[in-house]
Protein backbone atom coordinates (compact mmCIF):
# COMPACT_ATOMS: atom_id res chain seq x y z
CA UNK A 1 0.00 0.00 0.00
CA UNK A 2 2.39 2.49 0.85
CA UNK A 3 4.53 1.99 -2.43
CA UNK A 4 1.63 2.48 -4.45
CA UNK A 5 0.86 5.61 -2.22
CA UNK A 6 3.80 6.79 -2.65
CA UNK A 7 3.74 6.36 -6.74
CA UNK A 8 0.86 7.78 -7.24
CA UNK A 9 1.56 11.30 -5.17
CA UNK A 10 4.97 11.61 -6.56
CA UNK A 11 3.45 10.86 -9.85
CA UNK A 12 0.64 13.14 -9.79
CA UNK A 13 3.12 15.99 -8.42
CA UNK A 14 5.49 15.43 -11.47
CA UNK A 15 2.59 15.65 -13.82
CA UNK A 16 0.71 18.59 -12.46
CA UNK A 17 4.61 20.61 -11.91
CA UNK A 18 5.90 19.34 -15.13
CA UNK A 19 3.26 18.69 -17.26
CA UNK A 20 5.66 18.54 -20.45
CA UNK A 21 8.38 17.07 -18.52
CA UNK A 22 6.82 13.24 -18.16
CA UNK A 23 4.83 12.99 -21.31
CA UNK A 24 6.84 12.37 -24.65
CA UNK A 25 5.71 15.25 -27.25
CA UNK A 26 6.38 13.49 -30.82
CA UNK A 27 5.29 17.03 -32.18
CA UNK A 28 5.52 20.82 -32.14
CA UNK A 29 2.36 22.16 -30.76
CA UNK A 30 0.17 25.42 -31.10
CA UNK A 31 -0.04 27.58 -27.95
CA UNK A 32 -4.02 27.08 -27.83
CA UNK A 33 -2.80 22.94 -27.67
CA UNK A 34 -0.14 23.63 -24.59
CA UNK A 35 -2.99 25.42 -23.03
CA UNK A 36 -5.02 22.61 -23.32
CA UNK A 37 -2.47 20.31 -23.36
CA UNK A 38 -1.57 21.24 -19.72
CA UNK A 39 -4.90 21.65 -18.21
CA UNK A 40 -5.99 17.82 -19.13
CA UNK A 41 -2.56 16.70 -17.67
CA UNK A 42 -3.40 18.49 -14.46
CA UNK A 43 -6.93 17.17 -14.43
CA UNK A 44 -5.37 13.55 -14.58
CA UNK A 45 -2.97 14.81 -11.97
CA UNK A 46 -5.73 15.44 -9.21
CA UNK A 47 -7.22 12.40 -10.25
CA UNK A 48 -4.12 10.05 -9.83
CA UNK A 49 -3.85 12.27 -6.64
CA UNK A 50 -7.24 11.45 -5.77
CA UNK A 51 -6.74 7.72 -6.36
CA UNK A 52 -4.05 8.04 -4.23
CA UNK A 53 -5.72 9.48 -1.25
CA UNK A 54 -8.39 6.82 -1.57
CA UNK A 55 -6.34 4.14 -0.86
CA UNK A 56 -3.95 5.56 1.80
CA UNK A 57 -7.33 6.62 3.59
CA UNK A 58 -8.88 2.59 3.01
CA UNK A 59 -5.61 0.92 3.53
CA UNK A 60 -4.99 3.52 7.10
CA UNK A 61 -8.50 2.79 8.02
CA UNK A 62 -8.10 -1.48 7.41
CA UNK A 63 -4.42 -1.12 9.40
CA UNK A 64 -5.72 0.62 12.57
CA UNK A 65 -9.05 -1.33 13.03
CA UNK A 66 -6.67 -4.28 13.78
CA UNK A 67 -4.20 -2.48 15.81
CA UNK A 68 -6.71 -0.66 17.88
CA UNK A 69 -9.98 -3.31 17.79
CA UNK A 70 -9.33 -3.33 21.76
CA UNK A 71 -9.97 0.18 22.55
CA UNK A 72 -11.53 1.29 19.17
CA UNK A 73 -11.82 5.30 20.41
CA UNK A 74 -7.69 5.42 20.32
CA UNK A 75 -8.80 5.62 16.51
CA UNK A 76 -10.13 8.76 17.39
CA UNK A 77 -7.45 11.11 15.84
CA UNK A 78 -6.53 14.02 14.53
CA UNK A 79 -4.78 12.78 11.31
CA UNK A 80 -7.80 10.25 10.91
CA UNK A 81 -10.05 12.36 10.93
CA UNK A 82 -7.90 15.09 8.49
CA UNK A 83 -7.38 12.76 5.98
CA UNK A 84 -10.92 11.42 5.35
CA UNK A 85 -12.12 15.04 5.51
CA UNK A 86 -10.07 15.88 2.59
CA UNK A 87 -10.75 12.72 0.86
CA UNK A 88 -14.12 13.71 0.99
CA UNK A 89 -13.52 17.23 -0.39
CA UNK A 90 -11.31 15.77 -2.96
CA UNK A 91 -14.32 13.90 -4.19
CA UNK A 92 -16.26 16.70 -4.52
CA UNK A 93 -13.24 18.55 -6.51
CA UNK A 94 -13.44 14.86 -8.71
CA UNK A 95 -17.33 15.27 -9.38
CA UNK A 96 -17.49 18.90 -10.21
CA UNK A 97 -14.59 18.42 -12.72
CA UNK A 98 -15.91 15.49 -13.87
CA UNK A 99 -19.24 17.63 -14.98
CA UNK A 100 -17.60 20.65 -15.61
CA UNK A 101 -14.93 18.54 -18.02
CA UNK A 102 -16.92 15.96 -19.09
CA UNK A 103 -14.92 13.34 -17.88
CA UNK A 104 -17.39 10.33 -16.87
CA UNK A 105 -14.41 8.18 -15.09
CA UNK A 106 -14.24 11.38 -12.99
CA UNK A 107 -17.90 11.85 -12.09
CA UNK A 108 -18.14 7.81 -11.24
CA UNK A 109 -14.61 7.25 -9.01
CA UNK A 110 -16.12 10.22 -6.92
CA UNK A 111 -18.51 8.08 -5.59
CA UNK A 112 -16.02 5.76 -4.44
CA UNK A 113 -14.05 9.02 -2.49
CA UNK A 114 -17.61 9.66 -0.83
CA UNK A 115 -17.72 6.02 0.31
CA UNK A 116 -14.36 5.42 1.86
CA UNK A 117 -14.23 8.93 3.28
CA UNK A 118 -17.71 9.16 4.26
CA UNK A 119 -18.29 5.61 5.55
CA UNK A 120 -14.75 6.33 7.59
CA UNK A 121 -16.23 8.96 9.14
CA UNK A 122 -19.38 7.36 10.09
CA UNK A 123 -17.16 4.66 11.88
CA UNK A 124 -14.87 6.65 13.75
CA UNK A 125 -18.11 8.99 15.10
CA UNK A 126 -20.80 6.15 15.87
CA UNK A 127 -20.30 3.49 18.68
CA UNK A 128 -19.28 -0.24 17.58
CA UNK A 129 -22.71 -2.41 16.32
CA UNK A 130 -21.61 -5.08 17.01
CA UNK A 131 -18.84 -7.51 18.30
CA UNK A 132 -16.74 -8.04 15.41
CA UNK A 133 -17.33 -4.47 13.79
CA UNK A 134 -13.56 -4.62 13.67
CA UNK A 135 -13.03 -7.35 11.43
CA UNK A 136 -16.28 -5.99 9.20
CA UNK A 137 -14.32 -2.56 8.91
CA UNK A 138 -11.20 -3.92 8.40
CA UNK A 139 -12.53 -6.50 5.19
CA UNK A 140 -14.32 -3.36 3.80
CA UNK A 141 -11.29 -1.55 4.13
CA UNK A 142 -8.64 -3.56 2.50
CA UNK A 143 -11.25 -4.26 -0.09
CA UNK A 144 -11.69 -0.35 -1.18
CA UNK A 145 -7.86 -0.10 -0.96
CA UNK A 146 -7.35 -3.00 -3.73
CA UNK A 147 -10.44 -0.59 -5.64
CA UNK A 148 -8.28 2.46 -5.60
CA UNK A 149 -4.65 0.39 -6.37
CA UNK A 150 -6.53 -1.86 -9.43
CA UNK A 151 -7.98 1.53 -11.00
CA UNK A 152 -5.06 3.63 -10.36
CA UNK A 153 -2.77 0.75 -12.66
CA UNK A 154 -5.51 -0.02 -15.45
CA UNK A 155 -6.23 3.80 -15.75
CA UNK A 156 -2.47 4.89 -16.24
CA UNK A 157 -0.29 1.42 -16.36
CA UNK A 158 -3.21 0.43 -18.73
CA UNK A 159 -3.12 3.11 -21.23
CA UNK A 160 0.81 2.34 -21.50
CA UNK A 161 0.13 -1.57 -21.92
CA UNK A 162 -2.76 -1.44 -24.39
CA UNK A 163 -2.34 2.25 -26.18
CA UNK A 164 -4.37 1.14 -29.11
CA UNK A 165 -7.43 0.32 -26.61
CA UNK A 166 -6.71 3.41 -24.32
CA UNK A 167 -7.79 5.67 -27.42
CA UNK A 168 -11.36 4.04 -27.49
CA UNK A 169 -14.30 4.84 -25.16
CA UNK A 170 -14.44 1.12 -24.33
CA UNK A 171 -11.45 1.83 -22.50
CA UNK A 172 -14.19 3.40 -19.70
CA UNK A 173 -15.31 -0.14 -19.04
CA UNK A 174 -11.74 -1.27 -17.68
CA UNK A 175 -11.45 2.50 -15.29
CA UNK A 176 -14.81 1.51 -13.96
CA UNK A 177 -14.25 -2.54 -13.83
CA UNK A 178 -12.72 -2.38 -10.07
CA UNK A 179 -15.26 -0.62 -9.08
CA UNK A 180 -18.14 -2.75 -10.50
CA UNK A 181 -16.37 -5.54 -9.04
CA UNK A 182 -15.34 -4.32 -5.62
CA UNK A 183 -18.34 -2.92 -4.10
CA UNK A 184 -20.36 -6.16 -4.16
CA UNK A 185 -17.49 -7.85 -3.17
CA UNK A 186 -17.84 -5.82 0.37
CA UNK A 187 -21.21 -6.13 0.51
CA UNK A 188 -21.67 -9.85 0.16
CA UNK A 189 -18.40 -10.65 2.21
CA UNK A 190 -19.30 -8.73 4.88
CA UNK A 191 -22.55 -10.37 4.62
CA UNK A 192 -21.06 -13.66 4.98
CA UNK A 193 -19.44 -12.76 8.22
CA UNK A 194 -21.92 -11.42 9.85
CA UNK A 195 -23.85 -14.83 8.92
CA UNK A 196 -20.91 -16.96 10.20
CA UNK A 197 -20.68 -14.95 13.65
CA UNK A 198 -24.52 -14.96 14.03
CA UNK A 199 -24.84 -11.12 13.80
CA UNK A 200 -26.65 -10.90 10.59
CA UNK A 201 -29.60 -10.52 12.75
CA UNK A 202 -31.67 -13.63 11.75
CA UNK A 203 -33.38 -16.00 14.17
CA UNK A 204 -31.66 -19.40 14.92
CA UNK A 205 -33.47 -22.81 14.98
CA UNK A 206 -34.83 -21.99 18.23
CA UNK A 207 -37.07 -18.96 17.24
CA UNK A 208 -34.37 -16.43 19.18
CA UNK A 209 -31.84 -14.23 17.51
CA UNK A 210 -28.64 -14.52 18.86
CA UNK A 211 -27.38 -11.58 21.63
CA UNK A 212 -24.80 -9.15 20.18
CA UNK A 213 -22.53 -7.49 22.21
CA UNK A 214 -20.84 -4.43 21.36
CA UNK A 215 -17.34 -3.49 22.57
Amino acid sequence: MSVVVLTAFTMSGLAFAFPFGVRHIVRAMSAEEKVRFIRASREVAFFLAYLGGVTLAAGWQGISVLRTRKNPRSMRNPFTYGLNIVLVIAAIGSLTLGFLEGRTVFVAMSSVGFLVGGGNLAYLLRAPQSKMHWWYEHLSSMIATAIAGYTAFIVFGGSHLVPALARTQLYVVFWLLPTVIGVPAITFTVAYYKRKFHEDGRVDKLGQAPANSAV
